[in-house]
Formats: C-alpha cells, sequence, structure tokens
C-alpha cells in the first residue's frame, strides 16, 4: 500500500510536470527521487535493531530470505540537491525520477547479525533472532523501476534518472478523486480497484 500510493504521488508529479511544459507558463519543475532505506534516520531498522539488543532480545526479522536497500543520511541529502540541480539545468532531458545507485540489496538477517555482532555479542547465543513472518501486501524484495519505466545516465556518476510513464493529468485527477470518495466512505474495494489500475505492480486485495 505504501509502495502503490508513493507510486501514484510520483505520476500526479510526472503529470504535473510535463503539463507546465507543455504550456511553458512556469519555470517550476515537479520531481520525485527515490530513496532506499536510509540508516540511522527515523524509522530505520538500525534504531529498532539497537533498542532490542538493548533490551536482551529477541531482534525481529519479517523473513531470512526479506532483502532492502540501503543509504546514509548523507546520500539521501546529496540526492534531493543533486536532483533539483540538474532538473532545473540546461541538460535535464525528459526525466522526472531520481535514483541513487545503491549496489546490490542486503538482507535484513545478515544487517541483524552484524549489528549484534558490533555490539559485543553473538547472535543465536547472547541475543536471539526470530522471525515474525511477512506482513499481507509486503514483499520480499524492493521494485525500484516501474513495468516499462526507461532509465538513462545523466552524466552525473551514481545517479540513475528514469523517464515518465504515466497516463495524462485528467486521468489521475480522476483516480484520486475517486480515491477520496472511497476514503471517506471506508470503501477498501474501491481504494484497492483504483490502485490496481493506476499502479500494476500493486498486489493488494480487495478483503
Amino acid at each position: 500500500m505504501l509502495g502503490a500510493t508513493k507510486r501514484l504521488a510520483e505520476m500526479y508529479c510526472e503529470a504535473l510536470d510535463k503539463e507546465l511544459g507543455r504550456h511553458g507558463t512556469s519555470a517550476t519543475r515537479m520531481i520525485s527521487v527515490r530513496f532506499g532505506n536510509v540508516l540511522a534516520s527515523n524509522g530505520s531498522v538500525v534504531p529498532k535493531f539497537k533498542a532490542q539488543i538493548e533490551a536482551g532480545g529477541p531482534v525481529t526479522v519479517t523473513h531470512p530470505d526479506m532483502v532492502r536497500y540501503f543509504m546514509t543520511i548523507r546520500e539521501a541529502c546529496d540526492l534531493v540537491i543533486t536532483a533539483a540541480t540538474h532538473a532545473l539545468g540546461p541538460d535535464r532531458g525528459d526525466v522526472s525520477v531520481y535514483l541513487l545507485n545503491m549496489g546490490q540489496p542486503v538482507r535484513i538477517v545478515d544487517l541483524a547479525e552484524r549489528i549484534i555482532r558490533l555490539s559485543g555479542l553473538e547472535p543465536g547465543r547472547d541475543i536471539q533472532i526470530t522471525f515474525t513472518g511477512i506482513r499481507p501486501g509486503e514483499r520480499l524484495h524492493e521494485i525500484l523501476f516501474a513495468r516499462e519505466e526507461e532509465t538513462t545516465d545523466i552524466g552525473i556518476p551514481g545517479i540513475v534518472a528514469t523517464k515518465p510513464v504515466q497516463p495524462s493529468l485528467e486521468a489521475i485527477r480522476a483516480w484520486v478523486a475517486t480515491l477520496e470518495q472511497g476514503l471517506s466512505r471506508n470503501e477498501r474495494a474501491v481504494i484497492y480497484n483504483v490502485l490496481r489500475d493506476a499502479v500494476p505492480e500493486f498486489r493488494g486485495e480487495a478483503a
């Protein structure tokens, strides 16, 4: 659900950006950045693991094969500044979403074990790791790019951009209006159906 709504927000920004560019009435750009998991940020898994270790465990991981991409706070800040600078530059091209090249994804259980050892303890002996199970709709692997989304090299080391692939602004506004109605009436089936139409990668179920 989180990923689907963020993707819809991206599409809305892309459509607004295209509309502004088509009319030539504004120098404003509407761009997006995609983050991995930002280490040591609010909501990061690292502070959670540290707190569980300090409490004597167990450290909780959803699934032994769960992997995620990670980046530092500095990398996240650099990405925002670089994306904004490039988007307003003369060589911006037809791109609207920027990503950091985060390398290979990290297994969450490996990260948990590493943090336990950095705390001077031994996983499985001093601190247990328990698997809580994947929550509804949660993925083992993150999706960095939407279907049919074309990536492009913008000439900045470590950063990749994508060209917009989105419906018209009118179509997106219609989806948003339907979502607002579904939310006001607590109609989950309506919400899920809109997100499935807008974001093919969405796997939510109207249950």
